[in-house]
């Protein structure tokens, strides 16, 4: 569907062109300005592509011709097969469905854990062994950690750990570390 656009360019104060354009884009329209002014870009132009919506004029056309208060011409007669504009119905107010919405506040249910600061870097390789999942330490509860300590401790290995329980080597390295396995 053409659109009218209204284009105006302007270099140093002075008017290179002002005009109309009917096409499908925007850029059909910046196309168009620079072959009117003989340019290849419009670097260092100030100019403006504003885009008349056709319904808006044929609504402002159509009360001008039946001599309502919007227009500007005088005694003229109404033409016999002008169609009125009506307005479309206005839509049904959206509503959001999702966690910002108000909602009813979900149930917590308490769980029986200690705080630590482990916060796992990668998703799991391989389904760990336990899956007790702990609040602030999704995916690996104390359960797993405490298994791949003991496994650590016999093995020494976080290579082997870590392939054991499907995790990261920086990540069981990481906890290592923070927990003080070696002391």
């Amino acid at each position: 569907m053409n659109k009218l656009y209204y284009i105006v360019c302007e270099e140093k104060e002075a008017t290179l062109f002002e005009g109309r354009y009917q096409g499908r884009t925007r850029g059909g329209a910046m196309k168009f300005l620079k072959q009117a002014i003989g340019r290849k870009t419009l670097n260092g132009l100030v100019f403006t592509i504003t885009e008349i919506p056709v319904p808006l004029i044929r609504e402002i056309v159509a009360e001008m011709l039946a001599g309502g208060d919007g227009g500007t011409i005088a005694n003229v007669t109404p033409a016999a097969n002008v169609v009125p504009i009506t307005r479309p119905d206005a839509e049904p107010r959206a509503e959001r469905f999702d966690a910002f919405a108000n909602a009813a506040e979900p149930e917590v249910t308490p769980t029986k854990a200690t705080p630590t600061k482990a916060t796992p870097t990668k998703k799991p390789k391989a389904e760990p062994e336990a899956t007790a999942a702990k609040v602030g330490n999704p995916g690996h509860g104390d359960d797993l950690w405490t298994k791949a300590r003991a496994y650590w401790e016999k093995s020494r290995s976080i290579n082997k750990t870590a392939e054991k329980f499907g995790l990261s080597p920086n990540t069981v390295k990481t906890r290592a570390r923070r927990e003080g396995w070696n002391k």
